[in-house]
């Protein structure tokens, strides 16, 4: 971030020889740079654009954090540099002359009590309270609503995915016992969509200014996040597969009844993939997932929902359900927890 600035207003009153290391005073105390950080260039030192981009100064300017009594052609310059060298340059300032240099950077920020109306108009954002701290609290909300983004993504893919799974294997082991497609659009309306949204509001986890940016140039989904999402799927179809074979050579249970079991089975296996969505390094009992106040309601609604449609004998006609013994019920819902646990153990083992 190159910060312009209050550096030289506070600074005008002393010897021009001490400005260098007044900067990298301040720079220090703010946090900017390391205390052992002594490389500071200041405007008269820099050369001209051309000059800038040879491979030395280029180098030097990439290795210097803090510069002092720049001119705004030369911090267009250094934005410049930094930009082409693949960083994204954010940029604050309070007046007319810096205004050329918010407009080049990626991010222009405008000091909001003590800015110009030139320097606000030009810029991305305004921080109402000049205070820098702002900048990193944006920057930690920025990127919980990014990963919320993520997780709301994987969840609903993995289980549309899953779903087209399910009906592909059971259409050649047991095509009666499939999954009709009103069923399938009840989850897509209940069981998917109330978690997703859940997701989609979490404060995000305690780690996440720890990581490091993200790359502007990739997708949202990553190769990785794919192959993850294959996985959810893969383990969701695996349960409702086993919860469908076992009740049809063990239970002997009829064709309605296993079409029963996948339904319920998948419900609950989608409601407890929800808790998939933490990262590999966070705690299960205790992370952003768990401590979500609106997942654990989305959970009881869409629960309570699932639990109506078997009591209100409309309901039950109209996707093709009927009365569940307790014994039905309990393999269903043994099964459905079958994926939350094979996940979090590859999670365990991958972690270690």
């Amino acid at each position: 971030m190159l910060c312009q600035t209050p550096i030289e207003k506070k600074c005008s009153g002393f010897n021009a020889s001490a400005l260098p290391l007044t900067a990298l005073n301040i720079a220090r105390q703010t946090g900017l740079v390391d205390d052992g950080e002594e490389a500071v260039i200041t405007g008269k030192d820099l050369p001209e654009m051309d000059a800038a981009l040879s491979a030395e100064w280029k180098k030097k300017i990439l290795s210097t954090a803090v510069f002092a009594r720049t001119t705004p052609k030369q911090k267009l310059d250094i934005a410049a540099v930094y930009q082409k060298a693949g960083n994204i340059v954010a940029m604050t300032g309070d007046g007319v002359n810096d205004a050329p240099a918010l407009k080049k950077a990626d991010i222009g920020i405008a000091m909001g009590l003590s800015g110009t109306q030139v320097a606000k108009e030009t810029a991305s954002i305004v921080l109402k309270d000049d205070s820098f701290t702002s900048i990193a609290a944006a920057v930690s909300h920025g990127r919980v609503i990014f990963q919320n983004i993520q997780k709301f993504v994987v969840y609903l893919v993995s289980c549309n995915l899953s779903e087209i799974f399910i009906v592909t294997v059971l259409g050649f082991l047991a095509p009666a016992s499939t999954l009709l497609p009103l069923q399938i659009l009840f989850l897509n309306m209940v069981t998917d969509i109330f978690p997703a949204l859940a997701l989609g509001v979490g404060k995000g986890d305690e780690t996440v200014m720890k990581k490091p940016p993200k790359d502007p140039g990739k997708n949202i989904i990553s190769k990785k996040g794919w192959i993850m999402i294959s996985s959810y799927a893969f383990a969701m179809t695996t349960a409702v597969v086993l919860a469908v074979i076992y009740c049809q050579q063990v239970l002997m249970t009829d064709d309605q009844m296993t079409n029963n079991v996948a339904f319920v089975t998948l419900a609950f296996a989608q409601l407890f993939h929800v808790f998939n969505m933490t990262s590999a390094k966070a705690r299960f009992w205790v992370n952003d997932i768990t401590k979500n106040k609106f997942v654990w309601l989305a959970i009881l609604l869409c629960a309570g929902l699932l639990v109506l449609v078997f009591v209100i004998p409309q309901m039950r006609l109209v996707l093709n359900l009927a009365e569940l013994p307790l014994k039905i019920w309990m393999v269903s819902l043994v099964a459905s927890l079958l994926p939350l646990v094979m996940i979090q153990v590859y999670k365990l083992i991958w972690e270690r």
